[in-house]
């Protein structure tokens, strides 16, 4: 008895069917993959981001502290060493602005001739050639207040960075105990301030980034006890010329009420 076998043919490609699930398995996959690369890159984007603004703000704070705790102050009628504050907005967002004596070079290119020695130091905000808001320095010689001095002193302002958009000053209330806005004297500094500068954030959705820091004024207690400075000092001359006092404990050199007061 003879078995009859059956050959089968041996199948060669794919159905239409199998080529569809394929196709659908490999576009869900390659979604899956560009999905979690461009999260990737976004994330390092925005990672970059944050960090070039916390090294502006950290860079405008730390230079605001150095000029600030080398604040100088002599008390005199003329108001030479004031500290002022004005509160303004921009954007809004605070933009204050604020100006004292200091003998820090923060903020001074290496080639100012305000790099060496005191002198007076104003920081703002103002719009950039951009129309931007952005946070300027402008240093000028330690004059009297006076605004015809400060026109003839008025130096163009430096920029410092596009990416600080707002700044506030608010000075600390010894009654009260707590902050404020409101700085009234004339002819003094105070002794402990709150500086905020706001950086701006890659995200037109996102707040910007806030950078605040409370600075002490080692300088303050000297309003109190009201030392005189150079241009008062017993003795000095209006003409000019090297004169000292009859006690032999300070001499001034220079003249025309200024000069530098030193030990004797």
């Amino acid at each position: 008895m003879k078995i009859k076998s059956r050959h089968l043919k041996t199948r060669k490609g794919f159905t239409l069917l199998e080529l569809l699930v394929a196709m659908v398995i490999l576009t869900i996959a390659m979604s899956i993959a560009f999905q979690a690369f461009t999260g990737t890159v976004r994330g390092w984007k925005r990672g970059t981001e944050v960090m070039d603004g916390i090294k502006h703000g950290d860079f405008a704070i730390t230079q605001l502290v150095a000029s600030l705790r080398s604040t100088i102050y002599f008390f005199n009628q003329r108001k030479t060493y004031a500290f002022t504050i004005e509160k303004n907005t921009s954007s809004g967002l605070p933009a204050d602005s604020i100006s004292f004596v200091t003998a820090s070079s923060a903020f001074m290119p290496y080639d100012s001739p305000f790099a060496v020695g005191p002198h007076r130091l104003e920081l703002f905000i103002d719009d950039d050639d951009r129309g931007n808001p952005a946070l300027f320095a402008r240093p000028m010689p330690a004059v009297p207040i006076d605004e015809d001095l400060e026109d003839e002193y008025d130096s163009d302002p430096i920029l410092i960075s596009r990416a600080i958009q707002g700044l506030e000053i608010l000075i600390w209330d010894e009654e009260n105990e707590d902050w404020t806005e409101e700085w009234e004297p004339e002819n003094s500094i105070p002794e402990r301030v709150l500086i905020a500068v706001y950086v701006e954030s890659a995200d037109e959705n996102e707040e910007p980034i806030e950078f605040t820091r409370v600075i002490e004024i080692p300088v303050a207690p000297s309003v109190k006890e009201k030392l005189t400075g150079p241009s008062n000092a017993e003795g000095s001359s209006s003409t000019g010329g090297t004169t000292g006092n009859s006690g032999g404990n300070n001499i001034t050199i220079g003249g025309g009420g200024g000069g530098v007061q030193t030990p004797q």
